[in-house]
């Protein structure tokens, strides 16, 4: 059970078309330095959100140990996270693997049996999302 987050950074050109950051196709002397300009403020924001995303990222995996339940501490080693900042799409997930520890969605989710839900990932993904949303609103 891996909370995920995925956020679409790119913007729309005058043609319509979705971009990433490469370059533009300049018409004239102003309008290269603008769209350099442009060009460079939304790779200097994109990295800015790069960087926080990575550091949420560590954050929640740190808060899902603290929630986790201890017994044998096998749930809070087994916590990890991802994060692909490759595409237009950032992501990042943190949690468990699926069935790793085998009982930690039992723990996680609870059961009508007497374990009580313990909602470590669930509240982190929560409080992430909130939190991203700030850094993107600045």
């Amino acid at each position: 059970m891996m909370a995920r987050i995925d956020f679409q950074y790119n913007y729309r050109i005058v043609d319509s078309k979705y971009r990433y950051y490469p370059g533009g196709t300049p018409q004239g002397a102003y309008d290269a330095g603008l769209a350099a300009m442009l060009i460079n403020h939304l790779n200097l924001s994109r990295r800015d959100l790069i960087l926080k995303m990575s550091n949420l990222r560590r954050k929640s995996e740190s808060s899902v140990r603290k929630r986790s339940r201890v017994d044998t501490g096998a749930m809070k080693r087994q916590v990890t996270g991802t994060g692909d900042f490759g595409t237009d799409i950032l992501k990042i997930s943190f949690g468990w693997e699926p069935f790793a520890p085998y009982y930690a969605p039992f723990q996680e989710f609870g059961t009508r049996n007497g374990i009580t839900p313990m909602m470590a990932v669930g509240s982190t993904y929560l409080e992430a999302v909130e939190e991203l949303k700030r850094m993107v609103q600045g």
